[in-house]
């Protein structure tokens, strides 16, 4: 009996929840849908006298957490760096852009160069981190991006990196 045959004769029996399936895409979430999800496990800033709380992520979100909220976690404001203008804690309110994936950086890499800046890339930041960099599941901030790039240019790699994407996401 052909082979062929037999998997036509049994494809249109199949069921078809096994056919490939379209991603539903979800509408963007909305600046405000954000902060709700994020205010719940977030550090809060009170301050009132702080210059830069009209644009902080830590003060803004205040009004977000949930009112049923017994304690909370804050900013300590006894602490004497906190409330200036070179807080250490700013998070601005606004999304910037950061690229995710780096699996495509080494297409074109030796090996030997390949294996050496992933080692160091996981040494540096945890097997488990590395490969959410790596696939693309969590975004690099721009402390990490520049990190890699740096690694790269030490490693000797001469070659603009290409990135999966980029997202805007905040910067908690």
């Amino acid at each position: 009996m052909n082979i062929r045959l037999c998997l036509t004769n049994v494809l249109p029996l199949l069921p078809k929840t096994t056919a490939v399936m379209k991603k539903k895409e979800q509408p963007p979430k909305t600046r405000e849908q954000i902060f709700a999800e994020k205010a719940d496990n977030y550090g809060i800033c009170y301050s009132t006298i702080c210059p830069l709380r009209e644009h902080c992520l830590h003060s803004i979100l205040a009004s977000y957490k949930p009112k049923d909220r017994i304690y909370t976690n804050c900013v300590n404001l006894n602490n004497p760096q906190m409330q200036r203008e070179d807080c250490p804690l700013f998070s601005k309110d606004e999304p910037i852009r950061m690229p995710i994936g780096i699996s495509t950086v080494y297409y074109d890499m030796p090996g030997r160069m390949e294996r050496a800046i992933k080692n160091h890339l996981i040494h540096v930041y945890s097997r488990k981190r590395y490969y959410e960099y790596h696939n693309g599941t969590r975004p690099m901030t721009p402390d990490v991006e520049r990190y890699v790039r740096k690694t790269l240019k030490n490693y000797g790699w001469t070659q603009e990196p290409i990135f999966h994407g980029y997202v805007e996401e905040y910067l908690w």
